[in-house]
């Protein structure tokens, strides 16, 4: 990576502070350790059970986003392992998050994903809720002695999650006690206030139900190692080789060098088909295809002053390529000024052997523009597509077919890892980041619980 690096920061215009701080000149990546990962881990249901009782149950995830939530009744159902969850704005302007759970006979309140309500039915036997959470009313009240001297003020209301709001998004947390999000967030979730999150829209949504552990997802897109033997087309127009890497507690970063051509390649310059189509070229650019970073940087600078994108807050190193953070345990986002790719990667409702892969996209569109529509789908694992068709018209082919690679590659993770012959994961420096993944499922599974997540 020495030739990029010694390009970039040469070339580097910006001066003076930043909020978020860059990768260059990169630091050493840390000594965690040498151990190998074991593969129990990945089919064991007993390991599953423990992961759900002491990390999913005690940690903030993604709900939904906030423009999924523009008005009063509007609600969203998402679901986490086992649990139903609903997200509602109320009458009050607030929004909130529940178990989506009838209290009357435990049936499944809202059976949609997405609508607009006056309030909460249940539709087996009619009880009814206010969008606050509180008993509206029961059908028939008088059929249950329970309810002779009145119905008990608050004890039939929706139980509540931890709700709060970072980022354009709604996160919660199923623990009562839990600390804040922008605690637990940490260092990593201050780099990215920069962008300006809150102000993206949700542009489209896909989920997929992939055969393999969530952690196999996990550890498959926080790393770039693998981008020369599965991915060999991003070479013409990105760099994953031996990239740079921080430890940020629980969570991590690494720089996703674009625009530019991997060193791996001998021709650096030749501006071919693909490297045209995928390199984002500025407009009239004539200069070598490795340099393409360099001017995008220098265009953006030329234009902070009037865009509605904030670059002026921003690093060059920010300009031109990814800054790709996971939080623990399931979110990676992955953004650029002017859009985010978000993976969430979720544990099956029962078995190991599967889990859900939800891609979502938002962009940093002008204000007052209308917001986008789209559709969402579950892609179940007997109906999974061509990821170039799911995706037409809101992600670039090229980069759909790199998405389908790393689904394939799942069932094949899943039978390894689960093999008798297989002796454990080992891990090299630019795979530093699972590492520390699987060291933080550890602790939490020893019941070290940290109050903050860059610690």
């Amino acid at each position: 990576m020495a030739k990029i690096e010694g390009e970039f920061l040469k070339a580097q215009r910006s001066e003076g502070e930043f909020e978020t701080p860059s990768f260059l000149p990169r630091k050493p990546i840390p000594d965690i350790g040498k151990q190998k990962i074991d593969g129990e881990r990945f089919h064991s249901k007993e390991f599953m059970g423990r992961e759900w009782e002491m990390i999913w149950t005690r940690t903030w995830n993604i709900g939904c986003h906030i423009t999924e939530l523009e008005e009063a009744g509007d609600f969203r159902v998402h679901s986490l392992g086992k649990e139903s969850l609903l997200f509602v704005r109320g009458a009050d302007d607030v929004v909130r998050g529940f178990f989506n759970v009838c209290q009357h006979r435990g049936n499944i309140l809202c059976q949609v994903r997405e609508g607009m309500v006056n309030h909460l039915k249940c539709p087996f036997h009619g009880w009814e809720w206010n969008l606050d959470g509180s008993l509206k009313q029961v059908m028939h009240p008088e059929l249950f002695p329970q309810f002779k001297d009145g119905i008990p003020e608050g004890d039939l209301d929706l139980p509540v999650l931890k709700v709060e709001q970072w980022g354009g998004w709604v996160w919660f947390n199923m623990d009562p006690d839990a600390g804040p999000l922008r605690e637990f967030l940490g260092e990593a979730g201050a780099h990215l206030e920069t962008y300006e999150h809150e102000k993206f829209n949700l542009v489209d949504y896909k989920s997929f139900e992939w055969q393999g552990n969530w952690k196999h997802a996990h550890d498959a897109f926080n790393e770039s190692y693998h981008f020369e033997a599965l991915h060999p087309e991003f070479l013409d127009f990105a760099e994953g080789f031996d990239v740079p890497i921080e430890l940020l507690g629980i969570h991590s970063r690494m720089l996703n060098f674009n625009h530019t051509v991997s060193e791996i390649l001998e021709d650096r310059d030749s501006m071919t088909p693909i490297r045209e189509k995928m390199l984002g070229l500025p407009e009239g650019y004539e200069g070598s295809a490795k340099d393409v970073h360099l001017a995008v940087v220098a265009h953006k600078r030329s234009i902070q002053d009037e865009s509605h994108i904030p670059y002026k807050r921003m690093n060059d190193e920010q300009l031109a390529h990814q800054y790709h953070y996971t939080f623990f345990p399931g979110t990676t986002i992955t953004t650029t000024p002017e859009m985010s790719i978000v993976f969430r990667y979720r544990p099956h409702e029962t078995d190991p052997n599967y889990c859900y892969y939800d891609f979502l996209i938002t962009r940093h569109d002008p204000p007052g523009e209308p917001r986008p529509d789209f559709e969402y789908r579950l892609y179940r694992h007997a109906e999974l597509p061509s990821y170039v068709d799911a995706f037409e018209g809101t992600f670039d082919p090229v980069l759909a077919n790199v998405l389908q690679q790393d689904g394939t590659n799942m069932p094949t993770m899943q039978q390894g890892t689960s093999s008798r012959g297989f002796r454990g994961m080992i891990l090299g420096e630019q795979e530093v980041r699972i590492r520390n993944f699987h060291q933080t499922i550890d602790r939490y599974l020893r019941g070290d619980f940290p109050l903050r997540g860059d610690r």
